[in-house]
């Protein structure tokens, strides 16, 4: 057995935070956040066709945004008449190439940025990449997880949690995968939202199972996941 395993789990500690609403789409690309203003930039990995989520969040926080996703075109389209949202016909990568972006050009630069990932599982190879100190330049995080089924994965989601707080988790429920983990029942795939740790003065334990008022099915016509013990949710 993984002597590792505990604290794996342990990475999926949700913390309470109260000032949380949701953005964007109604169903699969909204996400929930955490109210909190003073960003200087927005960064997006992924887009699939649709920049909802985008669009809101610079015209709610008044910032520029870099999107990037390199399997399609259709940002070209979707940002042609929004000023505050550039795109960037690249995938999200280790290195700064002609087909890959590290994200070096926006972490090493500003210090509260807002980062929007779903990419298809490589965001793990891009946290583990990250350095603390650009890590500690993203002031708000979130995240669709695929597939967390190997150690360095895991590993991704540990160092997350040196820097931010957990403080939304929900399952997509698009994915019928679960993981067994020490007794633990894990969706494979997963939508987080992290605050920087400065953020947040010493938050208790999320109390409240998942899914909450503010979220909303991925897949309309199935019942979302429950999760409603730790590490997720903590019962007095």
């Amino acid at each position: 057995m993984d002597p590792r395993l505990d604290e794996f789990i342990k990475a999926l500690t949700v913390y309470h935070c109260d000032n949380k609403f949701r953005l964007g789409n109604k169903n699969d690309g909204g996400y929930v956040i955490m109210e909190t203003d003073n960003y200087d930039f927005m960064l997006s990995g992924g887009i699939g066709g649709d920049i909802g989520f985008e669009k809101a969040f610079t015209e709610k926080y008044n910032i520029n945004c870099v999107c990037f996703d390199g399997t399609e075109d259709s940002g070209f389209k979707l940002t042609k008449n929004l000023p505050k949202i550039k795109y960037i016909n690249k995938n999200v990568g280790l290195f700064n190439t002609s087909e890959t972006s590290n994200f070096d050009f926006a972490l090493n630069k500003y210090k509260n940025v807002f980062l929007k990932l779903d990419i298809e599982g490589a965001e793990f190879p891009l946290f583990n990449s990250l350095t603390i100190n650009q890590l500690k330049n993203i002031k708000q995080i979130v995240a669709e997880f695929h597939f967390p089924n190997t150690g360095e994965k895991w590993e991704a989601l540990k160092k997350l949690s040196y820097t931010h707080y957990l403080v939304h988790y929900h399952a997509n429920n698009n994915n019928s995968v679960l993981y067994n983990i020490n007794n633990k029942t894990i969706p494979a795939v997963f939508e987080c939202t992290y605050v920087r740790k400065d953020l947040l003065d010493n938050p208790g334990l999320n109390k409240v199972p998942f899914p909450t008022k503010l979220d909303s099915r991925n897949r309309i016509n199935k019942l979302d996941y429950v999760l409603d013990c730790p590490p997720w949710c903590v019962n007095d």
